[in-house]
């Protein structure tokens, strides 16, 4: 039997906990900012979420879990045996990542106020935390660390919200796995004027 309604009368966390022993596809969409997304479910676990019929990775699915738990807006259906037609497999224990989301959020919330600007820059430091919860972003983000990357930056190459990206670097600041570049310089108000002008001399 399938079931629908809408996240503003039934939150995520609560269908989560209805739907934990079953084994189906979940469809959430007419959601703000958050693309259709469909969370695959077995028997105690989230099989995969997918968006635009592809599954989505670790980080990409936590922090897909993470907007689609605050919102309060949107529709749903709950499809009984649909199951993925590829083969990736997340394999998380629904109450598990329940629990480590809204800690996860928690934690971001109470650090907010620390929270880097947007366009600082930040570098590599030190080697991958012992810490779980930040290797596999760490991992994600090395290649962009080495030459020195902003908040705003990593977020659009990773394609993650900007405030977890924000949170992530600041707990691995803290950890000493990155540090704050320095700035960049800026160029001289001057300098564009003249370059142009250069140009057109040249041009001629």
């Amino acid at each position: 039997m399938a079931l629908f309604g809408s996240l503003n009368s039934l939150p995520l966390e609560e269908l989560l906990q209805l739907l934990a022993h079953k084994e189906g596809a979940l469809e959430i969409w007419n959601l703000k900012g958050i693309p259709p997304t469909t969370i695959y479910l077995k028997p105690g676990h989230i099989r995969s979420l997918d968006q635009n019929g592809k599954p989505l990775d670790p980080m990409a699915a936590k922090a897909t879990l993470q907007a689609l738990l605050q919102a309060r807006e949107g529709s749903f259906e709950f499809l009984p045996g649909a199951k993925p037609k590829h083969k990736v497999r997340l394999g998380w224990p629904v109450e598990k990542v329940l629990l480590s989301i809204i800690t996860l959020q928690d934690e971001l919330d109470r650090y907010r106020p620390h929270l880097p600007h947007p366009e600082a820059r930040f570098e590599l430091a030190g080697s991958s935390p012992e810490d779980p919860r930040f290797k596999d972003f760490f991992r994600l983000a090395l290649p962009y660390l080495k030459r020195g990357v902003s908040p705003q930056e990593l977020a659009q190459a990773l394609r993650l919200p900007l405030d977890q990206v924000r949170f992530y670097l600041y707990r691995l600041q803290l950890l000493g796995a990155v540090k704050r570049a320095a700035p960049r310089p800026k160029a001289h108000p001057l300098a564009g004027k003249l370059l142009a002008h250069l140009k057109a001399l040249w041009s001629r």
